[in-house]
């Protein structure tokens, strides 16, 4: 099963398909967050991750880079390095992924948590609603047999 990555700026989360911007720090972000985040370029020549806050200083640490590549790139790409290059770059590669799916799993969870946190909000201002509304139904209950009551004795009495 593949996963589908996603823009690590959390205002934007969109699904990944075709190209994104990666950085050294692990992070990847859809080219136009990368733009609005100033991951482009910087007005003071330092470039900061949006996700980390690591310092992006030199021209590699984040790139625009193809997800889903050509054939022809795949077969060129590693062409020419040694095996140990070779083995490297899979390796960090293989990080970068693993890394990105723990980021997944901890976004979910922290959601799930916050929404259960919700739920039992709601469910507690729901049952004190429920508490209130059966209370006034009963004081209703009662003030009306009270009036029921009350016309019976007048009319018993005429």
């Amino acid at each position: 099963m593949d996963l589908s990555l996603r823009c690590n700026s959390l205002k934007c989360r969109q699904r990944l398909a075709d190209r994104a911007v990666v950085t050294t720090c692990s992070h990847i972000f859809c080219v136009p967050c990368s733009d609005a985040l100033g991951l482009s370029s910087s007005a003071n020549g330092i470039r900061m991750c949006p996700a980390c806050d690591a310092q992006l200083a030199n021209p590699d640490d984040a790139v625009v880079t193809q997800l889903n590549p050509t054939e022809d790139y795949k077969t060129s790409v590693l062409s020419g390095l040694s095996p140990t290059i070779i083995m490297e770059c899979c390796s960090r590669g293989i990080s970068f992924y693993q890394y990105q799916v723990t980021q997944e799993i901890m976004y979910h969870d922290y959601m799930a948590k916050n929404l259960a946190d919700r739920y039992a909000n709601l469910n507690s201002q729901m049952d004190n609603v429920i508490k209130d509304a059966n209370s006034e139904i009963s004081g209703l209950r009662d003030k009306l047999e009270r009036g029921f009551a009350n016309g019976l004795k007048t009319s018993c009495n005429h």
